[in-house]
């Protein structure tokens, strides 16, 4: 289990509350469903979703302390149901109890996707639906790809001996049949080439530290910065210029799958 620095996302995290907050305007809803979302982080968007639906609720789980800790102590707004705990998106505990499940890039930090979504298909009503955003493979190696290729250099080596990658980028094209596979049907889906620029290297190396948590706890702390820079450095070649960083964004809606009668 990684534990990520929840203080240290919510001063980088632009970029996922951007791309979150883009998600969540398209969004319909009545206003009174009780949501469940996955991976809540610091719980900014968790927050953002709860304001929208005034007769309902908003339960965040992520199965990092430090990140819960961030959400439970920003102020809830008025008029807003929302609470946090911590949850493993792997084992998620909920049975038939919400009409909406979201998560916004977050899941791609799932290496077993099967069972994180049959448990978001068992968390939803029978008629509910879940809104799910994550990084995706695509036509080049990702920055997680890059930091993997990092870790087997020879300096890096002894460090990640053993060390399988933290992370998984499903495969847009086959995603219908792993959502068949867990009990959940896409209702649609886009795909998108997205581009971020952090402006220049040092503040793209400073989201990368964070961003950077399942790797670097295996580092001497002195050596983290080191590291990093290695990775930036590398990534800089795909992307073309200092600060840029570049993605593939899966967005899908899903329901539950009918049961045969």
């Amino acid at each position: 289990m990684v534990d990520w620095d929840g203080a240290g996302y919510e001063k980088v995290s632009d970029l996922q509350r951007t791309l979150a907050s883009r998600s969540l305007e398209h969004l319909v809803v009545r206003g009174d469903e009780d949501c469940l979302d996955v991976g809540c982080g610091d719980g900014y968007l968790t927050r953002l979703l709860a304001m929208r639906l005034p007769e309902g609720s908003v339960l965040g789980v992520d199965a990092s302390p430090r990140m819960i800790e961030a959400a439970r102590r920003a102020a809830v707004p008025a008029g807003a149901y929302v609470s946090f705990e911590l949850g493993d998106a792997s084992a998620l505990r909920f049975d038939t109890e919400f009409d909406l499940v979201t998560s916004f890039n977050a899941l791609h930090w799932v290496v077993d996707q099967h069972t994180a979504l049959s448990g978001i298909a068992r968390a939803l009503v029978p008629e509910g639906r879940a809104l799910l955003q994550q990084v995706c493979a695509g036509p080049r190696p990702s920055l997680e790809d890059v930091a993997m290729e990092v870790a087997a250099a020879p300096r890096w080596q002894a460090a990640f001996d053993g060390f399988d990658a933290p992370f998984v980028h499903v495969d847009p094209d086959g995603y219908p049949d792993l959502a068949a596979a867990a009990g959940l049907t896409v209702q649609s889906s886009t795909v998108t080439d997205e581009e971020w620029d952090f402006g220049s290297r040092e503040d793209f190396a400073a989201w990368c530290t964070v961003g950077f948590a399942p790797w670097t706890p295996r580092l001497d702390p002195a050596l983290v910065g080191s590291w990093v820079d290695d990775v930036v450095e590398r990534y800089e070649q795909l992307s073309g210029r200092p600060g840029l960083f570049r993605f593939m964004q899966l967005v899908v809606e899903l329901t539950p799958a009918a049961v045969p009668d």
